[in-house]
């Protein structure tokens, strides 16, 4: 028996996707919170969303998921429940400065591609200064009286 076969006519969710881009236990509140910044329902179905005549792209939620695990801890703890034989545990997971570094890149290839001022991190033009430069003349040009040293 295929095991697919219990999930036809099931309504996959893009709470549900976006909760499965990563290989992480996402909180409920996190995949909400991102689906709502961005004005998508989190219990809308997937294929509305990304059918021709869907508003947002459905990488963006995507890209939002990623940087809110980088921006986030590195290290989540894992819960583990044990009694009379019956175990339970749900997973933590650790992220490494090059995974945050990995996962911030890919966001950002999604942002640059679908929304440039969105990327993170992107260098800032730097302006130098020379310093201080003394004024010779006042704002109507004539010259000003100079102190000796």
């Amino acid at each position: 028996m295929n095991g697919c076969a219990n999930n036809i006519g099931r309504v996959y969710t893009v709470g549900e996707w976006l909760s499965g881009c990563v290989n992480f236990s996402v909180p409920d509140s996190a995949v909400d919170h991102i689906c709502v910044t961005r004005g998508v329902e989190s219990d809308l179905p997937y294929t509305a969303m990304v059918g021709p005549n869907g508003d947002i792209d459905a990488r963006l939620l995507k890209a939002d998921l990623l940087m809110w695990m980088v921006r986030g801890p590195g290290k989540v703890n894992n819960t583990s429940d044990q009694d009379n034989g019956w175990a339970h545990s749900e997973g933590g997971y650790t992220l490494s400065e090059a995974d945050k570094r990995r996962l911030l890149a890919e966001a950002n290839a999604i942002y640059d591609e679908l929304e440039p001022e969105s990327v993170f991190g992107r260098k800032a033009i730097r302006m130098r200064s020379a310093g201080i430069m003394p004024a010779y003349r006042d704002t109507d040009g004539r010259p000003l009286p100079r102190r000796p040293i």
